[in-house]
């Protein structure tokens, strides 16, 4: 009878240290069940679709290459869905303003040396927050992430570096019987060759007009900078000469007529060089294998004519890529704007179409199986490097405005409705009256 209580109080004792292993394997399997709730909930996150929208220029080479390295993201990023919108040159810019006025400006956005131009705007975001995370440029050429800081922030990648240089039309130097001309070449002997090209060639002329982009390495040959700021480092004179030069050559019949050169465009099927209409053209180099390719002529890659020895020539961000400040998906934007420099297959598909790539150890990499072209890009991007003092000069502020006048000032001179000294004036009056609007914030 004594003997019963003691068998009930181990009854009583094993029941409490099975209840107690029970509450034990309970509370660790809510702890898993707790962990794998707020892994599916960061997967979940993660695995949130996300579209994003990006824009950019240029001929059909680039295009298929970026859709390329578009499909190459979205692999890697299944959840990130990136609608592509590719556009010519011509009136991008004026799109995009249009876009960034009605609130429809796409999340992902290709600058030119504009970039600035933007940023003073409020249209470009900030990408501090993301640098060193999401975004890596330890590796990038400093000078060019240097000209995407503006104040206190960074706001896009290079997608490359190049410089400005000459396209010759090899053969057709050949049919004319005149020799290339020497690296140092001087703008005598340009007005020359160009001449003696026109005289040779049927229904062909000797040179395309520069452009803008032609008189500001004008302006760096005689010692002077465009502009600091909004601020103009030039007189009304090197207006008037740039003017005048171009004239002569109009005059000698070397340069294209003004009826033949407004058609003139940057995509390079469709180029004046391309269709065989003239032998010599202002080029940025990381389009030189885009231009090749399309030619059943052999091009060269050539330094620009120079002053007094001094080329004008810089090294320069071929563009930006940057992001809508507006963007409701800033982390996506810097995590394509990181794989589009960073990635080694990416920029492998790339290659120099929109530059030297600024990644210094992809950049060795794809020097190490340049092909031809390539490496005749890498070659004068080299050449530029260690013969020229010639700093990046960012656009003018007003990209849009101060080009389009530029543009038509040099259109009306060619068609003979203004005189070279009524277009000069006109020019300097008018991109002064742009300037002072840009500094006063209207």
């Amino acid at each position: 009878m004594k003997r019963f209580p003691l068998l009930l109080l181990l009854l009583i004792l094993l029941l409490i240290l099975l209840l107690v292993a029970s509450c034990g394997n309970i509370s660790s399997a809510l702890k898993d069940k707790n962990n794998q709730n707020n892994n599916m909930k960061v997967q979940v996150k993660g695995n949130t679709p996300v579209e994003i929208s990006i824009t950019w220029w240029g001929g059909q080479e680039r295009h298929e290459r970026t859709l390329s390295v578009i499909d190459l993201f979205e692999k890697k990023y299944p959840y990130i869905k990136i609608r592509p919108i590719h556009q010519n040159f011509e009136g991008y810019f004026e799109q995009l303003s249009t876009q960034f006025n009605a609130g429809t400006a796409p999340d992902i956005i290709q600058f030119g040396g504009n970039l600035n131009d933007y940023v003073y705007r409020g249209a470009v975001l900030p990408l501090n927050d993301y640098v060193g995370n999401v975004l890596d440029i330890s590796l990038h050429d400093q000078s060019m992430v240097n000209a995407a800081v503006m104040g206190s922030n960074f706001y896009g990648v290079a997608l490359g570096t190049n410089a400005w240089g000459v396209l010759l039309n090899k053969a057709m130097f050949e049919e004319a019987r005149i020799p290339l001309p020497s690296e140092n070449w001087t703008w005598k002997e340009f007005i020359e060759i160009s001449i003696q090209l026109s005289d040779s060639l049927e229904s062909v002329y000797g040179t395309e007009y520069f452009d803008h982009n032609g008189f500001g390495i004008f302006i760096d040959q005689r010692g002077k900078i465009m502009h600091q700021n909004g601020v103009l480092g030039i007189s009304y004179d090197d207006v008037l000469e740039w003017f005048q030069l171009w004239e002569t050559l109009r005059e000698k019949g070397g340069v294209l007529p003004p009826e033949i050169q407004v058609s003139s465009t940057s995509t390079p099927e469709k180029s004046l060089i391309a269709l065989g209409k003239v032998a010599m053209t202002l080029l940025p180099s990381n389009l030189y294998g885009a231009y090749s390719s399309i030619s059943e002529d052999e091009f060269v890659f050539h330094p620009h004519p120079m002053h007094e020895g001094r080329s004008g020539v810089s090294l320069r961000p071929s563009q930006f890529l940057a992001g809508n400040a507006n963007t409701n998906h800033p982390k996506e934007v810097a995590m394509f704007l990181d794989f589009i420099v960073n990635d080694k297959e990416a920029v492998t598909i790339l290659g120099n179409d929109r530059g030297t790539p600024v990644n210094t150890e992809i950049r060795e990499y794809l020097y190490s199986r340049a092909d031809e072209n390539d490496r005749t890009i890498f070659t004068y991007i080299d050449w530029v490097s260690t013969t020229s003092d010639s700093y990046y000069v960012p656009n003018l502020p007003g990209y849009n405005e101060t080009s389009a006048l530029f543009l038509r000032i040099s259109e009306e001179i060619s068609f003979q409705r203004k005189t070279v000294e009524e277009g000069a004036a006109e020019y300097w009056e008018q991109l002064q009256l742009v300037l002072s609007h840009y500094r006063n914030g209207n």
